[in-house]
């Protein structure tokens, strides 16, 4: 993961008591200082809707040689983990697990392996091998129902039988949960020699690979992740938009188009200067990255009738960076990253999650623990156990980002409003969600203030004095619901750089253990559609009531 510049848990004995919020005296008084506000009108899109997303649209890549950290032996699974994807699965999300990243290329089946896998290392904690046994696959069982899996296969050690291998133990033991075969992590840094950086000669041996083990596995599915590119400027270039030209596609074998995408990195020092906070959060910067890096093999998939996908994704590349994507503001960047995607029409997003990987680069700002141990990647939702460098574990602020977008794009389709005048684009976006069927009616609307917001001295808490932003929404409410309140859920923190969980919120609910703790609060949005967003917070409005989760 390189860039460029640019479980089911104890769940009926853990929910918190639901409750709507009644009118507070804080209520009261927000409505107040509303009065005195000037709003601004935010208004619908001029252009059409996204595609109709489905359930696996928030998905996840977790490093294969970490896989035991955060998800245990098949016998005793870590409940911390499965509890944390049982929150996106009771809101209708069935997120694809791919057991993906630099460590799959470096990835063995072992028959007689007794553990699900175990990692060969050095004294600081690199990785030479990762071996997994039939307990990795077995261990898929564990996940919340409706689960897909990517079977991921080594494609670095440039050895067929090992990828053969792993693709048929992993048909053996789950062919039912297997969503699609991807061969090769990131081939855009593999060794130059590999291909002599020819684009054709690497089209000629993934597809030579892929359809012996189709033959061999008589896989009906044909379903292939292509590319799996990063968007560095190395020598080989293997992007969507230059393999469907090469014929990738020849065999109809692609399900569908993968690339990696990762704007900041602290890979280096001069990038690790750029991963800062306001970097992060500026959403024009965001868009820039999207339309120049990602976007034109996008759309070379999209205009041959093929999906796309972001297969492997974090705000920050080499294991992120600590006081930065471990803070609240990890949250406010997923929802925005994962719209804007969204919208540009990708079939599904995964979010990468691992531990720091020393081999991945000499000059990388990350390590491993003092005692070789890991050093879990400081943008991943939680830190499945407790570690030296990580302390207990925990779930990470940015996890709320998770529960915003699964209760906001739903199997919608999605489009981006434009700023209202007078409203700092830079960090500001607005997202309304439409019917799936026609794409006409709108259900949501999300908007998200990314301003970073740095709290007050001793402060926990918010309030209406606060910088923010005052939207009017009363356009965008559909014709029989005029005079009629909405609903509101609001993700919110102390400042943009909390970095404690108990204190970062989802309709008034902390998440900090994988279970959500405190009264759910659903605000009412007045009937002339007016409301208040404030820096370094996102909102997400409901026309409908039947869209409301309520736990």
């Amino acid at each position: 993961m390189r860039t460029t510049t640019a479980a089911t848990a104890l769940l009926a004995a853990t929910l918190a008591p639901l409750a709507l919020s009644a009118p507070t005296a804080e209520h009261h008084a927000q409505r107040q200082h509303q009065q005195q506000q000037q709003y601004v009108k935010l208004h619908k899109p001029t252009g059409a809707p996204s595609i109709a997303h489905s359930k696996d649209f928030t998905s996840f890549s977790f490093e294969p040689a970490f896989w035991t950290e955060f998800f245990g032996e098949a016998e005793t699974p870590n409940q911390l983990t499965l509890s944390l994807l049982s929150r996106l699965s009771e809101r209708g999300a069935r997120p694809v697990i791919r057991p993906g990243g630099i460590t799959m290329d470096s990835m063995i089946f072992d028959p007689a392996a007794t553990k699900s896998a175990v990692r060969t290392t050095n004294a600081k904690g690199g990785v030479y091998r990762t071996t997994i046994g039939p307990s990795f696959y077995k261990a898929w069982d564990n996940f919340p129902e409706g689960t897909g899996f990517v079977s991921t296969l080594n494609f670095g050690n440039d050895s067929y039988d090992i990828a053969r291998d792993l693709a048929a133990a992993s048909h053996r033991y789950q062919r039912d949960k297997i969503r699609h075969f991807e061969l090769g992590n990131e081939p855009t840094n593999y060794v130059s020699t590999r291909w002599q950086n020819k684009t054709d000669a690497y089209v000629a041996q993934w597809k030579d690979w892929t359809g012996r083990i189709d033959a061999e596995l008589d896989n009906p599915k044909r379903s292939w992740w292509a590319s799996s590119a990063t968007t560095d400027k190395t020598g080989l270039e293997v992007r969507p938009a230059a393999l469907i030209p090469a014929g990738i596609d020849d065999q109809k074998q692609v399900g569908q188009y993968s690339i990696h995408s990762y704007a900041f990195a602290t890979c280096d020092p001069k990038r690790d200067a750029l991963a800062t906070i306001p970097n992060i959060l500026n959403h024009t910067h965001l868009l820039e990255y999207a339309d120049v890096e990602i976007y034109p093999s996008a759309k070379a998939a999209l205009d041959e009738g093929n999906q796309w996908i972001v297969g492997e994704f974090n705000s920050v590349a080499c294991s992120g960076k600590p006081n930065v994507t471990d803070t609240f503001a990890q949250a406010l960047w997923t929802v925005d990253t994962d719209l804007i995607y969204a919208e540009r029409n990708a079939s599904a997003v995964y979010l990468h999650q691992g531990a720091t990987l020393v081999f991945q680069s000499s000059q990388q700002s990350n390590t491993a623990g003092d005692d070789g141990g890991p050093g879990f990647s400081a943008y991943s939702l939680l830190y499945p156990v407790d570690s030296s460098k990580r302390g207990k574990a925990r779930v990470n602020p940015g996890f709320v980002g998770q529960l915003f977008v699964t209760e906001a794009l739903g199997t919608e389709r999605v489009a981006s409003l434009p700023a209202p005048k007078g409203v700092d684009s830079d960090y500001f976006a607005a997202y309304a969600f439409y019917d799936r069927d026609e794409g006409k009616k709108i259900r949501r609307v999300a908007a998200i203030n990314s301003k970073p917001y740095y709290g007050k001295t001793g402060g926990n808490k918010r309030d209406s004095s606060d910088n923010a932003v005052h939207l009017d929404l009363s356009s965008l409410m559909p014709a029989a619901l005029k005079g009629k309140k909405a609903w509101l859920k609001r993700m919110t923190a102390p400042a943009v750089n909390e970095t404690d969980t108990a204190r970062v919120t989802w309709a008034g609910q902390s998440f900090k253990q994988a279970v959500p703790e405190g009264k759910v609060d659903i605000e009412r949005v007045p009937k002339d559609g007016k409301v208040e967003v404030r820096d370094s917070e996102a909102v997400l409005v409901f026309f409908y009531e039947d869209d409301v989760f309520r736990q």
